[in-house]
């Protein structure tokens, strides 16, 4: 079954081979490997690995450990090890532009590699607006005053908040474990949602579904 590995390494060469190598050796076939963002000397990489469900993962821990200056951020299994473009998501909402909120929505856990997606009215964040199948009810809580997209752990949940508009509508992204979203993903979640904004009139999206929201 597909892994999810975020690990954050040192920015020099040959560390990200080191730790291939080092995962390889512990059984794991490495199915990909995305770099989120390099800051501070330090590189973020989303590895998807090959791992049986039931084996237990100490051998992709100990292969973390032992590649010096590695830090292992999260390891999970997810539903599959092909992550979603950017391009793909634009594509299937140009494909069906009046519906491009609720396409935007489907496609965000795919893109980011999340287990949900919702769209709700702060006002009434217990019954979202638009959701994935695998959202919580309710809602994880979230800041009142939200002038800009946010990264955040909520309760152990790890969160991408967004506004929608200029009022009470916002997009969540989130992940039932670990790793927390980084800067770089929250910034493509924001560049998907303008993106989708601007399809098929949707400049201003939240009086279009506002009126899900009225209790």
């Amino acid at each position: 079954m597909p892994a999810h590995l975020r690990v954050s390494l040192a920015d020099r060469p040959g560390a990200l081979a080191a730790l291939t190598r080092a995962l390889a050796t512990s059984g794991a076939n490495v199915l990909s490997v995305t770099v989120l963002q390099r800051e501070a000397g330090r590189a973020v990489d989303d590895l998807m690995l090959d791992w049986p469900f039931a084996r237990p993962w100490d051998g992709v821990v100990h292969a973390v450990e032992g590649c010096n200056g590695a830090r292992l951020q999260g390891l999970r299994h997810v539903p599959t090890a092909t992550a979603v473009s950017d391009t793909d998501v634009i594509d299937r909402v140009l494909r069906q532009p009046r519906r491009g909120l609720e396409v935007l929505i489907e496609a965000l856990p795919g893109a980011l590699l999340a287990d949900w997606a919702a769209v709700a009215d702060r006002r009434w964040i217990r019954d979202p607006v638009l959701a994935t199948t695998s959202t919580p009810h309710p809602l994880p809580a979230t800041p009142a005053a939200l002038p800009r997209p946010r990264a955040l752990v909520v309760h152990d949940t790890p969160l991408v908040v967004l506004p929608i508009g200029a009022g009470e509508m916002r997009l969540l992204v989130g992940r039932c474990t670990g790793p927390a979203f980084t800067k770089s993903e929250r910034d493509r979640c924001a560049a998907l949602l303008s993106v989708v904004t601007g399809i098929g009139h949707l400049a201003d999206p939240a009086p279009a579904v506002a009126a899900r929201a009225e209790p």
